[in-house]
This record gives structure tokens, sequence and C-alpha cells, in this order.
């Protein structure tokens, strides 16, 4: 530049000489015009360079690309400039980076959920479905967006309680059936800095298990109650009507008191039975039922064959019995297994009148199948989901009949998965009933 300024002041001179009557050099005046068009030229060409280089470097960074960039020889205005640029940048990154964490972390926790969890925005638009709300909701096509919760829960009520909570109500919670599950959802809105709702998160909770517990749990205190109440209301009446007078008259003494006695023993019975299946339960819960234990089915069975035989000789049915000598050890106590053999062949022979009864073992690689089958009454269809339950009777007179308490099936079924195994039933009325049960093998 400064080249430039004698350059010019030449020139200017020059003039001034001509004008005193000295001649022009041509030759420098066009030096002179040339000389600062050309300094101009290259420099508005390097500046145009770097402007470039700015531009597609903000470029970069408005679709997420954070490279430094490198101005290093520059200390002018375009320097200071690329240096904040680049600060900014590092910023931005970091916020991004940051957001992304946290994004994902958000993914993770939702993905993790048991929960359902669903989002809308101001207007009741689905924002976010996890994939526990997917499920419940059994819903496939997770690649199409939803647009509103109806198309997932099918609730209208629910949608409406939405928009109650979107117009400023506050959180609300309601359970509702979807197919055989009940859904529990409950209802929080998202608010903004103002206090007022710019959304809404639904989390839902699977509660079909715990009402079917709850269920359950009503009618075994009330099946326990009825079981207990029979028996005792039978000790209380003949005890009265014998301090009334009947003890003075031997034959209805004796009669009252048999009465009493049997009573008594079908309470003992049940009271007995329902220690058991409460030790299974508790022992379930600890881990398993005696891990580490093996028996022999046929040693199992010998000691449980006099009371079957006994059993069976009086109502003149067969049994028959067919364990090969080489059977494979259980993963199951010895007196647990005798116990499970007692109540499946007791329980076939008490139902069959006639006919036959039989136990029958199959060996598989990671168990041993047992087959007890008999060719009594049979059971309907319908009832065989619930024979395993507690105080399910087929029959129930029949039953308190023979002096069943409604437990022995549920005490088999927590015998039997309480080591591992699986047990089923199969039945055909007039025909007969087969348990199949699969008992893992010692290793």
């Amino acid at each position: 530049m400064t080249g430039l300024s004698l350059l010019l002041f030449w020139v200017g001179e020059s003039v001034k000489l001509k004008m005193i009557g000295q001649e022009i050099d041509f030759e420098v005046v066009i030096l002179a015009i040339c000389f600062p068009a050309g300094a101009v030229y290259v420099y508005a060409s390097y500046l145009a360079k770097r402007l470039e280089k700015l531009h597609l470097a903000t470029q970069r960074i408005a679709r997420g690309n954070f490279e430094r960039i490198d101005f290093a020889d520059s200390t002018d205005e375009i320097g200071e400039f690329t240096a904040e640029l680049n600060s900014l940048s590092r910023h931005v990154e970091m916020i991004v980076q940051n957001g992304t964490q946290e994004a994902h972390k958000m993914e993770a926790i939702l993905a993790g959920m048991q929960e359902g969890v669903v989002s809308v925005d101001h207007v009741g638009r689905v924002v976010l479905v996890n994939a526990a709300a997917n499920r419940i909701f059994e819903r496939q096509d997770t690649e199409r967006k939803l647009k509103y919760l109806l198309e997932l829960t099918y609730d209208s009520e629910l949608e409406h309680l939405i928009h109650n909570v979107l117009s400023g109500e506050p959180s609300a919670t309601r359970e509702t059936r979807f197919g055989q599950k009940t859904i529990q959802s409950q209802v929080n809105p998202i608010l903004n800095e103002h206090g007022q709702p710019r959304g809404a998160v639904i989390v839902m909770h699977d509660v079909t298990e715990l009402r079917r517990l709850e269920q359950m749990r009503t009618e075994f205190v009330a099946n326990v109650s009825h079981e207990l109440r029979t028996p005792l209301t039978s000790i209380k009446g003949f005890v009265e009507t014998l301090l009334d007078g009947a003890a003075d008259v031997p034959s209805l003494r004796e009669r009252f008191l048999k009465i009493i006695q049997a009573e008594t023993l079908r309470l003992q019975r049940l009271i007995e039975d329902l220690l058991t299946l409460a030790h299974f339960e508790g022992r379930e819960n600890r881990g398993g039922l005696a891990p580490g234990k093996i028996s022999y089915l046929q040693q199992a069975y010998k000691k449980i064959q006099p009371v079957i035989l006994s059993f069976a000789q009086v109502k003149n049915i067969e049994v028959e019995v067919n364990l090969p000598d080489d059977l494979p050890p259980l993963s199951i106590g010895e007196d647990l297994l005798s116990q499970l053999l007692l109540n499946l062949l007791e329980n076939a022979v008490k139902y069959t009148t006639e006919g036959r009864v039989w136990l029958n073992a199959q060996v598989f690689p990671e168990y041993l199948r047992l087959e007890f089958g008999d060719t009594g009454c049979g059971i309907p269809e319908e009832m065989l989901p619930r024979i395993f339950e507690r105080f399910y009777r087929v029959d129930k007179a029949r039953s308190r009949e023979q002096g069943g308490t409604g437990l022995g099936l549920s005490i088999v079924k927590h015998m039997v998965e309480g080591v591992g195994g699986t047990i089923d039933v199969t039945s055909q009325l007039g025909v007969g009933t087969v348990f199949t049960c699969d008992l893992p093998r010692a290793k």
C-alpha cells in the first residue's frame, strides 16, 4: 500500500509538470492506473475466497458438521470473526451432543419400562409411544405412526379423559378392559412456564394378573370359610343334640359320635392340605423345592403302593403300573415324589367306579414323562382350565362324599412346577381322564 501511494504521488507530480509545459510519460500513467486495479483485484479475490470458506463452514455447521474452520494466519476482522464462529461451533456441538445423549438415555429408559407410556401434544395428537404400550395393546404395525390415541386403545372414554386434562383438569386415572386384559391408565398434564397444559403423558399398567390374584384371594377366603363352616356347623349341631339328651340313647350316641369324628377328620385333612399348600408356595418363592435332591420313581412308588392297592381293592378297580427298572433318577425329593404319586393315583381311583387305573413312564433326554390315567366319569371340557384351582370341584357333592378338600390337584401343580416340571390334563366325559406330568431328570 505504501508503494501504491508513492506511485500515485508521482503521477500527481507528473500532471503538475505537464501543466508547466513538461512532457508526460504515458507509460507511467498506464502503470499508475493498472497497478492499483490489479492490487485491488488480487485482494478482492483473496477476500472472496475467505468469505466463501466461511459460507461453506456455516453450511456445514447447519448440517451438523462441527469441523473447525482454520484461518490461523489471519489476524484481521475476518480472523476474529472466524475464531468466534469456531467457539460458537464448539458450543453448539456440545449442546447437540448433550441433547443426543439425553435422548438416547430417555429412549433406553422408555424401552426398559414395563409400563406403557404415551405422550400427546396440546390437541391430543400422539407424539411418543414406547415399546411396552405397543405390547400391551398388541400393536404389530409399529412403523406406522399413530395420529390419535384412539387408534391405539380404541377407548373413547380415555380419549375424553385426556381432553379434560388438556383443558385444565387435574390428573386422572381410569381402568379399562382391552380384550382379556385389564389396563389402568393414569393421565398427567405437561405444563408450560405459565402453568398451562401443553400436552399430556399417559402411563399404562397391565393389572390383569393383579386383579386375577385379588379375585383368587377373595374366592379363597370365601371357600375356606365355607369349607370350615360346614363341618363346624355339623359338629356343633350334633354336640348340642347329645347334650340335650341324645347321649342317653346308645344307638343315637354312637351314630352322632361317628358323624362328629368324620367331620373332625375332614377338618383335619383340610387344615393339613392348607398348610401343605402354603408350605410349597413359600418354598417356591424362596427359589424352588428341595434343590439338589434326587429320587427314583420305583422306590417312591413302593412307599405308597400298599395304600393305593388297598383303596383300589375295596372298589374292585384294577391298577396297572408300568415302571421299567432302568428309569433315570429325577430331580425331586423322594418324599415329595411319593406324595405326588399318591395324590394323583388316589384321585384316579377315587373318581373311577369301575375299570382300571394306570401309571406309565416314558424317558426323554431332559425329563421323565408320567402318565396317570383312569376310566372314570371324565371332566367336562369347559372345566379343564380351572381343574388346578384351589377348592375347584367338578362335582362338589360327590367330592365331599369322597372326603376331598378340593386342594389336592392345586398341591400337585405346585409340587411339579416347584421342581421345574409341567403338568397337563386331558379328559372325555364317560371315557376317562389322563394327567401328563413331565419331571426333570437329575443331572
